[in-house]
């Protein structure tokens, strides 16, 4: 250590070496700034940008000079010269992205280049260290000539610009750092034949370790392509012809690379065909744009994939739940961050029900002529429904108005595509999804913006769980996030995520969001609550399951890749029963002799699209799903999707999930009734085959399930003798509730539409036919045909959930306030 120490003392008393260190420590520690703030999608680092160049164009200038001329007494300073062109190079790609957005591992390799050469150009005698670094420094000169081959095609541009600050020399920098390093190797190499055999060990690594990934990638390729080509005999005219690739997709690493070819990841076939900044595909997917130099040379070893840019980006929505990256953009966000979160809890645990207001600040971290706009994405737990909207506008909160989905999406488009003004919208999407658009933001007017949500707790027997709101949105890793939850007293309550009890409440502060949920203990008596509202009254009560009589006129079981052998031969065994399976369109009997087989068949299926409308009424579906599908909105317009509208749900079909899980396609089916759908475990499904039963939920007219609160909501005529204790959520829910069931019916009714549109108004429910919208005025509102809340339910707040006075209840509290004031100006006039 004393003489590394003592070596490394010396060689600072070099010429220059003292003022390149202090240099090249300032450049580098201030291109980590700013390649930290520039991965979080900020632009706001170009100020810094423009101080690193200054200084290397300096230092680059002088040093050059200096070895030109006295190479002898500064040629030690090559190393540091390397390294601060590089520093200059990445500092200019914040400016003009020549490499777009380059991963971590880019930046820490070419480090590791430039610090072997300070140690491999000054070796005096070979020993193990400098074989390593030899070794290291093969690894990471396959970068530098990666960056050299990529940009040959602007080295012209580079000579016709070297003269405008030098800004053009940094296209040749590493052309040259190539050529004088390959000189000085040479040199090496000539001295002793195992600085060769170390170096050549490196740079071979990474070929080969390329070629083996390159291998894997390619055959992932050759297989969707094979499957594409298989499957285009089992001719399907009901369904888009991408979802045959969809179904047999595995989400892997190395299937989302493929699919983002072009759409994410920097294609191959542009490698010598420079074009700019546009060389990206020009589709809509918000997700930020990468050069991975592993990738895009991989690329060209692979087959391309015989899918359009269309079918692969629908892929990526539904196998990699990409959907908010589809959402279509009017303005782009790349600037904006979240920078605070504030979730506020309350939780009912009487009506079984929790509201969850949450509440966001987004800002600009680059001021630019442009304003841009935020799309966030809240996955919420099964069954809740979202209930207000805010936005601040000019320091006042301005409330929501419901609406139907048609005209708040035209209002929002004309006022943000043509006026640029202030809306805030909210947006129902499959799968338990709301979407929140929010313009304009800019670097002087961060937004402020609030949404509420009503969830059912998930009912145990001794407990209930509420679970927390996922969201997805520009950079929320770094917000600042405080979380409150609100309880009554003397109930107790467990959570994953660290609170503390402070003034009755419990509070969590944190950075980022993270996933969390509460448990609540409750007894085992239920108590019913309920909310009066418009002569109805609105009553929770367990929700009542019970066991019917049914014996299937067939048994179909929905196999994929989920199903086990075991598992398909436990449903052969049952006597008496008739086993079939669909394969595409054709329906196959399973037997003792082909289920086998027939299984293996479904081993890459990783979710299925039966053809409902084709199976024969009162038959029994036992399936296994996955996470993943595709979903009424991606299979909108097909054949296959109106087919289903048409003629399913009179079919009177019973389906039985064998798995936790349920995807975006099955849980639109369940929640518009389309099949009687009920999940549980193998032993039970095959002890009600046996027994020719079904476990159903019970219905009535005016009764809507909250399966996941195990409670039901009943619709009555007012009763002056029940006590309406419940919050207004529990209407909420019961409306929400009556739009899903419905929503089949009222497809092309339009008497049904207005009617279920007017019940989500008064419930002020997000729903697929209304949506919630915040204009800049009330005269915006007119303009668009839009009427505000009158007489309805209105925004949720954490603040007044309770029963809403009625008109003869107004009268009384009106002649009492009347009655205290009059008598404090009695009382007043007498002192006086």
């Amino acid at each position: 250590m004393k003489y590394k120490s003592e070596k490394f003392k010396e060689f600072t008393q070099k010429d220059g070496v003292t003022l390149s260190l202090s240099i090249t420590s300032f450049c580098f520690l201030l291109l980590c700034i700013i390649l930290t703030i520039s991965a979080s999608g900020s632009r706001s680092a170009e100020p810094l940008c423009q101080i690193n160049l200054i200084f290397e164009f300096i230092y680059g200038v002088t040093v050059s000079f200096m070895i030109l001329r006295k190479r002898e007494q500064y040629i030690h300073l090559l190393p540091f010269l390397f390294l601060n062109w590089l520093i200059g190079c990445f500092s200019l790609n914040i400016f003009i992205p020549i490499f777009e957005y380059l991963p971590i591992w880019v930046y820490f390799m070419t480090l590791i280049f430039c610090i072997s050469n300070f140690f491999i150009y000054n070796i005096q005698n070979k020993s193990i260290t400098s074989l390593i670094l030899l070794f290291v420094n093969g690894l990471s000169y396959t970068l530098i000539l990666y960056y050299t081959l990529y940009l040959i095609p602007i080295s012209i541009i580079s000579v016709v610009t070297i003269l405008v600050l030098g800004v053009g020399f940094y296209g040749l920098v590493p052309f040259i750092i190539s050529l004088v390093h390959l000189l000085k190797l040479i040199n090496l190499f000539q001295e002793d034949r195992q600085y060769f055999v170390s170096f050549a060990s490196g740079f071979l690594s990474i070929i080969i370790a390329l070629l083996a990934f390159a291998f894997r990638l390619n055959s992932e390729s050759r297989l969707i392509n094979q499957n594409e080509i298989s499957k285009s005999f089992d001719y399907n005219e009901d369904l888009p012809a991408y979802i045959r690739i969809s179904q047999h997709l595995e989400p892997n690493f190395f299937n989302e690379i493929l699919l983002k070819k072009g759409i994410v990841y920097k294609e191959n076939r542009d490698f010598f065909n420079f074009r700019g900044f546009d060389s990206f595909g020009g589709s809509q997917f918000n997700e930020r744009k990468i050069h991975n130099p592993f990738i895009t040379v991989a690329y060209s070893f692979c087959e391309d994939l015989n899918l359009s840019t269309e079918d692969r980006i629908n892929i990526l929505k539904s196998n990699f739940d990409k959907r908010l990256e589809t959402e279509e953009q009017l303005w782009s966000g790349e600037d904006l961050f979240t920078k605070e979160i504030k979730e506020d809890v309350k939780i009912y645990p009487e009506s079984r029900l929790a509201y969850t207001e949450i509440t966001m600040k987004i800002a600009c971290e680059k001021e630019s002529w442009r304003d841009e706009e935020a799309i966030y994405s809240f996955q919420l737990p099964e069954g809740s429904v979202a209930t207000s909207l805010s936005l601040w506008v000019n320091g006042i909160e301005r409330k929501g108005v419901l609406t139907t989905k048609e005209k708040a999406q035209k209002a929002y488009k004309q006022i943000v595509g043509v006026e640029s003004r202030d809306p805030s919208l909210m947006q129902w999407r499959e799968g338990n999804k709301i979407v929140v658009s929010v313009f304009p933001v800019n670097y002087k007017t961060p937004r402020t913006f609030k949404c509420g949500f009503t969830t059912p707790l998930q009912a145990g027997e001794k407990e209930m769980k509420y679970q927390s709101i996922s969201i997805k949105g520009p950079n929320i890793s770094y917000a600042s996030t405080s979380s409150r939850i609100q309880i009554p007293d003397e109930t107790k309550v467990r959570t994953s995520k660290n609170f503390e009890l402070k003034n009755n409440f419990y509070v969590n502060t944190s950075k980022g969001l993270d996933d969390w949920e509460a448990i609540v203990y409750s007894d085992k008596t239920f108590r019913s609550s309920s909310f009066t509202w418009k002569d109805k009254t609105y009553q929770t009560k367990k929700i009542q399951r019970t066991i019917i009589p049914f014996k299937p006129s067939e048994i179909i079981l929905d196999l994929n890749s989920n199903w086990n052998v075991d598992e398909v031969a436990s449903f052969i065994n049952l006597h008496e029963k008739s086993i079939y399976v669909y394969r595409d369109k054709e329906k196959i009997t399973l037997n003792r002799d082909n289920f086998k087989t027939i299984h293996s068949e479904f081993k890459n299926l990783h979710y299925s699209l039966l053809p409902l409308y084709k199976i024969s009424k009162n038959s029994l579906i036992i399936t296994k799903l996955t996470a993943f599908s595709a979903n009424f909105e991606e299979l909108n317009g097909s054949e296959y999707l109106n087919k289903i509208r048409i003629g399913t749900q009179q079919q009177n079909l019973k389906v039985i999930n064998l798995s936790p899980e349920i995807n975006p396609f099955w849980q639109t089916i369940k929640e518009q009734k389309y099949v009687e759908y009920y999940q549980t475990t193998l032993q039970n499904s095959l002890k009600m085959i046996q027994q020719n039963q079904f476990a159903v939920y019970k219905t009535e007219e005016n009764t809507v399930n909250i399966e996941p609160a195990g409670i039901s909501i009943q619709e009555t005529a007012k009763d002056s003798t029940l006590k309406a204790d419940g919050p207004n959520h529990i209407y909420r829910m019961y409306a929400f509730g009556k739009v899903l069931e419905e929503q089949v019916k009222i497809q092309n009714d339009t008497l049904a539409v207005n009617k279920y549109v007017s019940l989500a108004k008064d419930a002020n429910i997000v729903t697929p036919i209304s949506s919630l919208i915040v204009l800049e005025t009330d005269e915006d509102y007119k303009k668009n045909g839009i009427e505000k809340n009158v007489d309805t339910l209105g925004n949720a707040s954490i603040k007044n959930d309770g029963a809403v006075p009625e008109p003869h209840e107004w009268v009384l509290i009106i002649i009492g306030l009347t009655t205290l004031f009059v008598y404090y100006r009695k009382n007043k006039t007498q002192k006086a």
